[in-house]
C-alpha cells in the first residue's frame, strides 16, 4: 500500500484531531506546529479512544486518565502502560493528509 491522502488539510486544525476509518482501522490524524501525525485512535491501557483528548507538543494525552503517547512512535509517557499505540507514516502533500498504513513507527512493528 503506497500514500494513500485519507483527509483534506483543512479538516485538522492545529493542536486537534479528527478520526478517519481507513482500511479497517480507526486513524487518528493529529496536527500540532510539529507537523500531522496518523496513530490508532485507542489508548492502550483503557481502551479508551484519543479523539477529543490533549494534543502539546508531540503528544495526545488520553482523556480517560491523562496517559501521553508520543505521536512520532506511539510510545507512552507514563506508568499506567508499556504497550505502544500503532503510529503510521503520514505526510502532508498538496493533495491532502496522505498515509500509508504498511510503513508503521511504533516499537510493536519492528
Amino acid at each position: 500500500m503506497a500514500l494513500e491522502v485519507i483527509a483534506q488539510a483543512g479538516d485538522i486544525p492545529v493542536d486537534g484531531t479528527t478520526v478517519v476509518a481507513h482500511g479497517g482501522e480507526q486513524v487518528l490524524l493529529v496536527r500540532t506546529r510539529f507537523g500531522v501525525f496518523a496513530v490508532e485512535n485507542r489508548c492502550s491501557h483503557a481502551y479508551q479512544e484519543l479523539h477529543g483528548g490533549k494534543v502539546k507538543k508531540v503528544m495526545i494525552f488520553c482523556p480517560m486518565h491523562g496517559l501521553g503517547f508520543d505521536l512520532r512512535n506511539g510510545c507512552p509517557k507514563g506508568k499506567l502502560t508499556d504497550q505502544p499505540i500503532k503510529a503510521w507514516r503520514c505526510e502532508e502533500t498538496a493533495e491532502g493528509i496522505a498515509v500509508n498504513l504498511d510503513i508503521r513507527l511504533d516499537p510493536a512493528a519492528e
